[in-house]
């Protein structure tokens, strides 16, 4: 009679408490499902846009030919002349001078940042160069068409005394986009030297080593693959910037003559095409072939930071413990 009077409540009690387990479990299985679902519909929307963005970029080469597409010097849809050299030098040209003007200065200023800077103010200049990245570019596009072109135009007037210009050109364009990535680039660039090991300052400073030598010695060549994605990050984003850049290079679909000379660049071409271009028309089809040549730039740019990545992880391993 005990043995049954001490069993029938935990018998009843039992139901209760599996109640609540079943709960969790049921709402750990349904966040599961969520959480695939959501990594499925990222997964399905990229490979359609991949996939349709490289079927309407094919169709535009087909109808134009990659030579025309690449080499040639001429774009006007309105006559079907679409020679994408143009479009594509400024593109690289403005890139490359906004990784030197602004990408390469940002890097620098990480190391004094990371290195010399007290540590009070180390924090600050970091928080305001969070906001200065999260700063939308068609705000920096206008302040630069306000205050940098007409700079642009003054010493373009300097320099070239007996031509007129407007200022617009790759040297507006070069430096806005200089500005525009120099704070993503140095937030990296801080990132990657502060996994620095202090161990290594202090074998260093040991050493008799300057804090210069230190910096510039051991800081920075421990921390170059960083760095390096940090810049190449930069390259990626000043090729594919559109609004702002359009504000200031001009907008004319020629090869520039010069730095001064107003000209194009992919995106902010493909911005101004793309609302007299037809669907399913060879013209809608040659802006996506210029859209996958920026998308081939970009995998590039990718699958090179992940070597270099991968290069420092094996490294790493291969260290003796």
């Amino acid at each position: 009679m005990n043995i049954a009077a001490t069993a029938g409540p935990k018998a009843e009690q039992e139901p209760r408490e599996h109640g609540p387990i079943t709960r969790v479990r049921v709402l750990d299985g349904v966040i599961r499902v969520a959480l695939v679902g959501c990594g499925a519909f990222v997964l399905i929307a990229t490979i359609a846009i991949l996939l349709f963005l490289g079927r309407a970029g094919v169709r535009g080469i087909q109808a134009v030919g990659i030579s025309q597409l690449i080499s040639g010097v001429l774009w006007k849809p309105e006559a079907d002349l679409f020679g994408g050299l143009p479009l594509i030098v400024g593109t690289f040209v403005s890139a490359i001078g906004a990784v030197i003007v602004g990408a390469i200065p940002a890097m620098f200023a990480a190391v004094w940042a990371n290195e010399f800077a007290s540590k009070a103010l180390c924090p600050l200049y970091r928080r305001t160069m969070e906001v200065a990245a999260a700063i939308p570019s068609v705000v920096y596009g206008w302040l630069a068409l306000v205050y940098l072109v007409p700079a642009m135009e003054s010493l373009a007037h300097v320099i070239r005394p007996n031509q007129t210009t407007s200022g617009e050109g790759l040297a507006a364009a070069s430096l806005l986009l200089g500005i525009m990535i120099a704070p993503t680039v140095l937030l990296l660039s801080l990132d990657s030297l502060s996994r620095v090991p202090s161990a290594l300052r202090d074998a260093s400073a040991a050493l008799g080593g300057s804090p210069w030598q230190t910096a510039m010695r051991v800081c920075l060549p421990h921390s170059w693959r960083g760095i390096v994605i940090a810049l190449f990050f930069g390259f990626a984003r000043a090729a594919g910037e559109t609004m702002a850049v359009q504000m200031v290079i001009g907008g004319a679909r020629k090869l520039p003559g010069d730095l001064f000379s107003p000209t194009t660049t992919i995106s902010t071409q493909i911005v101004m095409d793309m609302q007299n271009a037809m669907p399913n028309t060879t013209g809608s089809n040659v802006l996506f072939s210029m859209s996958l040549v920026l998308l081939v730039v970009s995998v590039v740019v990718v699958l090179f930071t992940r070597g270099l990545t991968r290069q420092g992880r094996q490294g790493r391993s291969r260290r003796p413990a």
